[in-house]
């Protein structure tokens, strides 16, 4: 944020600088190139509104939103030595387009680019506008701009094959130019750039640290307009991207004129900061049909209230259901066993590496040990006796009182609700011991939803599904199994979101696990046709497609409702969630707000397997809850509100938040488990579901944004 000092400007015209909204990049080579003429004028010289601009790929910190920042010293590069390199700028909707104006920084020598030109209408489709032509890029201009036969498009690409001056393609400036808009209605149900206003009062502009611009310097009584905006058959929820390092205030929403019908009022916090983004949703009264747009702007605060980047109205489809979005769920396993539990396992399962008892040094496969003293039903082991003289026993997931206890938890420690796994799909029907002990713990989480007031959902997880038949595999359970022969989907305590009954498919895209593009993209479309709102549990690096992301799923992490990236073991420490939310939670967040996803944060107290897989002991470690915390914190600073805790009942690595040995007193004297005090601070059993349930307090707006975590150890 700026001086509070600037000129106000007063009530300005249309805006038709380019905004930018998505990371990619290289550095400066040396001149080589010969001069070549630009191709005349252009006939229609307005610059359009860019509402993203991405690349394929980038060298070190030259990304593609330097393209587009209306800053010439910046640029992007592409990755060295792998022609073709393109970026490809987005004007939010179908425009007519006659030219591109390109530019590198002023002070570079010359140097020519072979390129060609591209343009699509849904960002899957291209035809080529201009063929691959040579350009040279003279001193002290350094602009080439191409003139062609007016066109429709939404997407405009460039795509670079060589570089005289470097090993990738160079641009400062990508701005594409077409006509007048028409008086066709913009709709109020896409993300509006704030800068994109027909008319203000009182706000300035500034450089946002998301890219483009926003709006500024807010003050009580300003306002921004925008004409012409259609709000489809109804809108009743709008949001906001918001930062404030003043006092807050409100964001009137009206219609056709400043005075006229209130639609609602959205309160918008402090943030920390005049950069520090959060997205705000609020509930507002129905509004339908065309209409002019005023976002009146209310506080008492001084020295400015808080800054807009973009906002949009969405429609809740009726019936009802929104449980996901905006809500805390935790991974449910439900996967252990005992001997003497009635499963059809028969057996250790989950707890034993070999299903026989648990016994010291032997064949122990679980990290964390349960605090027990809540459950009722408890099977001995051969671990022999806790410190604290109990003997050394185990529950199994088997027992709808075990299940039932858990999900009480839930309700007291305030998590909205549950993931239920679900492996190995198959298309064979025919019972067998594993899969009905599966199905029958499926229908006790069912039950204890119901019950205890939370919401379920299945979330199917391919790692080592057969490559062959996945797809068929996974339809089969879900026809067969889920709907009917348990009926997981009609419960009341399904979740449904946007009044759609709610799927998870984990393991799309990963390197090591099965499926191609196609074939995920067909499971996706599938469940869509059945009525399903379908998350998908993909890499890390889904949005780059390298590291544990195969290339080439764009498209399919485009076509989900909600993205859930896997983070667990990926980092550790403070620093590493920082770093963290810098290079991944926020460029993540940034595209799926751009192209209208939902994003689902994975959040994990630890990790550590040293019984299970030999690992070193409290390998990644809790930090008596400030690691866990610091996610959640740095999550909440980038704007992300909704949260899949890792996991519940993860025993088995060192991830559980369910309740467990608080100290040496409550673990067996024979075996090395991980206890909660583990960090050197004495920690209750129960912190970690504690510590949860202030988190979605935190992500709801009911805690105020702080570094700390306040909830006590004990």
């Amino acid at each position: 944020m700026g001086s509070r000092g600037w000129l106000r400007s007063g009530v300005g015209g249309l805006l038709w600088a380019a905004l930018a909204c998505a990371p990619e990049g290289g550095p400066p080579r040396a001149p080589d190139a010969n001069p070549a003429d630009e191709l005349g004028a252009s006939t229609l010289p307005l610059r359009l509104n860019a509402q993203g601009i991405t690349a394929g790929s980038y060298t070190q910190v030259y990304v593609a939103t330097n393209a587009n920042d209306g800053n010439p010293a910046t640029y992007w590069e592409g990755a060295a030595n792998a022609y073709p390199n393109w970026i490809r700028v987005d004007l939010g909707s179908a425009n007519s387009v006659n030219q591109v104006v390109l530019k590198l920084p002023t002070t570079w020598g010359a140097r020519t680019q072979t390129l060609s030109v591209l343009k699509s209408t849904d960002d899957v489709t291209y035809t080529q506008v201009l063929a691959p032509a040579p350009y040279t890029f003279s001193p002290s201009a350094n602009t080439v701009t191409l003139n062609f036969t007016e066109t429709s498009a939404r997407y405009v690409k460039l795509n670079f094959t060589a570089n005289s001056g470097a090993t990738g393609g160079q641009l400062s400036e990508f701005e594409v130019h077409g006509s007048a808009p028409t008086t066709t209605p913009r709709s109020a149900l896409g993300q509006l750039a704030a800068s994109s206003y027909d008319s203000q009062s009182g706000t300035q502009l500034e450089a946002s640290s998301e890219g483009g611009q926003n709006v500024a310097f807010i003050d009580e009584g300003d306002y921004l307009a925008f004409n012409n905006l259609d709000f489809g058959g109804g809108a009743n929820t709008f949001e906001a991207r918001v930062a404030s390092a003043g006092a807050g205030g409100n964001i009137e929403v009206r219609l056709d004129s400043l005075t006229g019908t209130l639609a609602g009022t959205c309160s918008i916090p402090a943030t920390g900061g005049w950069q520090t983004w959060l997205t705000r949703s609020c509930a507002i009264n129905g509004v339908s049909g065309v209409h002019n747009l005023y976002l009146k702007f209310t506080g008492t605060g001084t020295g400015g209230l808080f800054n807009v980047s973009w906002f949009k109205f969405s429609t809740a489809a009726t019936g009802g259901g929104n449980d996901v979005v905006g809500k805390l769920f935790a991974g449910y396993q439900g996967w252990f066993n005992a001997a003497g539990d009635g499963s059809p396992n028969n057996g250790w399962i989950h707890w034993s590496k070999n299903s026989s008892a648990p016994t010291p040094n032997s064949n122990v496969n679980f990290e964390i040990y349960p605090d027990l003293r809540e459950y009722t039903k408890l099977y001995p082991t051969n671990l022999g006796n806790l410190a604290n003289g109990q003997p050394a026993r185990l529950f199994s997931s088997y027992d709808p009182e075990t299940v039932n206890k858990h999900f009480e938890w839930m309700r007291t420690y305030n998590i909205d609700g549950a993931a239920l796994q679900r492996f190995g799909a198959d298309e064979n029907d025919a019972p067998n011991g594993w899969k009905t002990n599966r199905d029958s713990v499926a229908v006790k989480v069912k039950n204890a939803a119901e019950a205890y007031g939370r919401k379920f959902y299945v979330m199917y997880d391919i790692t080592g599904m057969s490559p062959t038949n996945w797809v068929a595999a996974v339809k089969r359970d879900w026809t067969a199994q889920v709907v009917n022969a348990m009926h997981l989907n009609s419960s009341p305590a399904y979740a449904r979101q946007n009044g759609k009954p709610v799927v998870c498919i984990w393991g799309i895209g990963f390197t090591d696990r099965p499926g191609t593009a196609a074939e995920a993209m067909d499971l996706i479309n599938w469940f869509k046709g059945q009525g399903m709102y379908v998350i998908g549990g993909v890499p890390t690096y889904w949005r780059t497609g390298t590291n544990d992301s195969r290339a080439g799923f764009e498209n399919v992490y485009r076509s989900l409702d909600m993205i859930s990236p896997w983070f667990v073991g990926r980092f550790g420490g403070l620093d590493g969630a920082d770093h963290y939310m810098a290079n991944q939670w926020q460029p993540d967040f940034n595209y799926t707000q751009q192209y209208g996803i939902a994003y689902q944060a994975v959040i994990w107290p630890g990790f550590s397997w040293a019984n299970l897989n030999a690992g070193p002991r409290n390998q990644i470690p809790r930090l008596h809850g400030d690691f866990m915390w610091r996610q959640a914190y740095d999550l909440k600073r980038v704007g992300i509100s909704t949260g899949y805790v890792a996991m519940f009942d993860e025993y088995d690595e060192g991830t559980a938040i369910a309740k467990g040995a608080e100290n040496s007193s409550m673990l067996p004297t024979s075996q090395y488990f991980l206890s909660l005090d583990a960090d050197g601070v004495a920690v209750s059993s129960d912190f970690y579901l504690r510590l949860a349930g202030d988190i979605n307090r935190l992500f709801k707006g009911q805690l105020p944004l702080s570094v700390d975590h306040p909830t006590s150890h004990q």
